[in-house]
């Protein structure tokens, strides 16, 4: 792919080259006759000059000292010798060069116009203010630069050609035409004509010469360039070589990490059960019943016995319910604290649902756990559903409701809470509608401070919902309700109205979380460009998107990012470490900075898995350049561990919790 990439830059960069060469090319040959045209322009000017100046002084040289003009000195005027001045210049110069002197009324015969001079003379006088007129003409075959210039009678020629009975006596005696002229009056011209063949030889080489030299210098300068591109593929493929080792190395010690990581996310380490997080991946459409099972008074024995004998407890009683679960069709789970979980993969009537409860309860509450060598009765509340949606949360309903009502068990009906739980919905939906109408929705800021100086570098901006009485609500509890509603859309523009607002009056850079749903809404995406546009300081804006989510859809996701990014914007990937981590993602996004989850983080003063993990990402990260943070930052003890680890920066409670705009210092 890279090869390509170098391959096809270096195409792009000859046929500019070659383009720019042909054009070259043809402007050069396109000016030849442009080139031609003006030095014979300029060599006729010169002419034109020195015939002038030869004529005003030779004339003046006779009048002023009067000279007699006789049959033999008549010929050395001007007008007379320029035709053989010609003839001789042109034989001195190896080209043909002829300059005459003309008019429509001449003394002399051998200074008639003829019809081309005719014209041009034609011309000087409908345009007196014209000062010369030229063309290339073809005569015998050959191509000549024709030039003629107005000849306009001067006080000096007055003395011949204005009253015969005041010119020199021989002009009296010899011409009886050309008097009669005033001052100004037009006369004549002179008229040069030029061969262009040595002119056009001359200008044709050098032009082909200035091509040649051109392609000379394209071609030199390609082949410079070639090698050079060739010596940076090559070292970019040493460099890409290196990074891929590196990349590999450190995947595959993640990924051994995120193994144990991920043991440790879906085992219990007591009991070495799957836990919740297994039993909410493993819950599918397979899955016809759950039983939760909670230990009562479980507290008590903990503080009368100590925990020590608590975990003994839950150790046995793993193995009580592992024997009591038929392993063709039933899984084993334990849940948080001190409650227990099993699945059942088989359909199972009501009535059979409720015999194995009865069995299990009476089977637990009957045995005897030895404790020190005393006799420990245990007694459980049970909660099952077999309703096929939502188990988990119909089957918890059921067991608090046996807990509350001290039952033994109780199994889930429909007719429990459903209502109740629609009704909670309605009237979240109706409290984010008022709340939008209202504009309640406002955003907190929590800092991201740099742990290198302890300065807030961030503001992470936080969705709030302020309810009438004033109450502060997270998204925890309206934010599904909005994604399953028009209302989420709304949601993210009203943000990005009141986070960009904000960021025009905070010195700091500020965050902004966008999900996947905001990714694909293209009136939304359209909706933040635009702010960003507005903003005028795109480089002190940064977006949040998690890892998980979304992320196979690659082309959408980097799309959009590359495009805010364009924009001058920073990414980060929040939520690094929550699941099956890979830093491909990492270079796939081109991410600025890893927000490292806080299930990673919380504990990590105290947890030495933690800390290799953590360790092992900023070391990657740092590789690739880019910051990290760490979320739930809940302590002093975190805080200088995970920067001793070289975390970049910082966030959590114990920084700063979530505060409005108006309470930030």
């Amino acid at each position: 792919m890279k090869k390509n990439k170098f391959i096809l830059l270096f195409f792009t960069i000859s046929l500019l080259a070659l383009l720019y060469n042909a054009f070259f090319t043809y402007d050069q040959l396109r000016r030849i006759d442009n080139i031609q045209l003006f030095v014979s322009r300029h060599q006729a000017n010169v002419l034109n000059a020195f015939l002038i100046a030869f004529r005003k002084t030779y004339q003046q040289k006779f009048l002023e000292n009067h000279i007699p003009l006789n049959e033999e000195n008549i010929k050395l005027l001007p007008v007379m010798t320029t035709p053989d001045i010609s003839k001789t210049f042109s034989n001195l110069i190896a080209n043909k060069a002829i300059v005459r002197t003309v008019s429509d009324n001449p003394r002399n015969e051998r200074n008639i116009a003829n019809e081309l001079e005719m014209r041009s003379i034609e011309y000087f006088k409908k345009n007196p203010e014209q000062h010369e007129t030229f063309s290339l003409i073809e005569k015998n075959g050959e191509e000549i630069f024709y030039y003629a210039s107005p000849l306009y009678i001067t006080k000096q020629c007055l003395k011949c050609h204005g009253k015969k009975e005041e010119a020199p006596e021989y002009i009296q005696k010899h011409y009886d035409r050309a008097y009669g002229y005033k001052e100004g009056d037009f006369r004549g011209l002179i008229s040069i004509y030029l061969s262009q063949n040595l002119l056009k030889s001359s200008v044709s080489e050098i032009v082909y010469q200035n091509i040649y030299v051109m392609l000379t210098i394209t071609l030199l300068f390609l082949s410079i360039f070639f090698l050079l591109l060739k010596k940076i593929y090559h070292k970019d493929i040493e460099y890409t070589t290196k990074l891929e080792n590196e990349v590999e190395k450190k995947t595959e010690a993640l990924e051994k990490k995120s193994k144990q990581l991920e043991y440790q996310l879906y085992h219990d380490h007591l009991t070495g059960l799957p836990n919740r997080n297994a039993l909410i991946n493993e819950m599918g459409d397979e899955i016809k019943a759950l039983i939760l099972i909670n230990i009562d008074d479980f507290k008590e024995i903990n503080d009368f016995y100590g925990h020590t004998t608590g975990d003994i407890l839950i150790r046995d009683l793993s193995k009580l319910l592992a024997q009591e679960c038929p392993n063709e069709f039933c899984r084993l789970y334990r849940m948080p604290s001190d409650e227990f979980a099993l699945l059942l993969s088989n359909d199972i009537p009501h009535e059979a649902l409720k015999t194995f409860i009865i069995n299990l309860v009476r089977t637990i509450n009957n045995h005897d756990f030895e404790i020190d060598s005393n006799i420990v009765h245990l007694r459980i509340a049970v909660g099952a559903s077999n309703d096929g949606a939502d188990l988990l949360i119909t089957a918890d309903m059921a067991m608090k409701k046996a807990k509350a009502e001290r039952k033994d068990y109780i199994i889930y009906d429909p007719s429990m809470d459903l209502s109740k739980k629609y009704k909670k919905n309605i009237e979240w939906a109706e409290k984010l509608k008022r709340a939008i109408r209202e504009d309640r929705i406002v955003p907190y800021f929590q800092p991201i401070v740099s742990t290198a100086n302890g300065k807030v570098k961030i503001y992470e901006s936080l969705i709030r919902l302020i309810d009438e009485d004033g109450t502060v609500h997270s998204p925890y509890h309206f934010l599904e309700i909005a994604k399953r509603t028009k209302y989420y859309p709304e949601l993210t523009r009203k943000m990005a109205d009141k986070v960009f607002d904000t960021f025009k009056k905070l010195p700091y850079d500020i965050s902004m979380n966008i999900s996947y749903l905001d990714i694909m809404n293209k009136n939304t995406m359209e909706y933040i460009v635009e702010k960003i546009h507005d903003c005028n300081n795109a480089g002190r804006v940064h977006f949040e998107i998690l890892e998980s989510e979304g992320i196979e859809r690659y082309d959408d996701v980097h799309d959009c990012l590359k495009r805010l990014k364009s924009l001058g914007c920073h990414i980060s990937l929040d939520d690094f470490g929550s699941g099956y981590s890979n830093f491909d993602h990492i270079l796939k996004l081109e991410v600025d900075m890893l927000k490292i989850d806080g299930s990673l983080i919380k504990n990590i003063d105290t947890d030495i898995g933690s800390q290799i993990i953590v360790e092992t990402i900023v070391d990657f990260a740092n590789k690739l350049n880019i910051d990290t943070c760490a979320e739930f930052v809940c302590s002093e003890s975190v805080y200088e561990t995970v920067k001793d680890l070289g975390v970049t920066y910082v966030q959590g409670y114990y920084i700063s919790e979530p505060k409005p705009h108006s309470d930030l210092v």
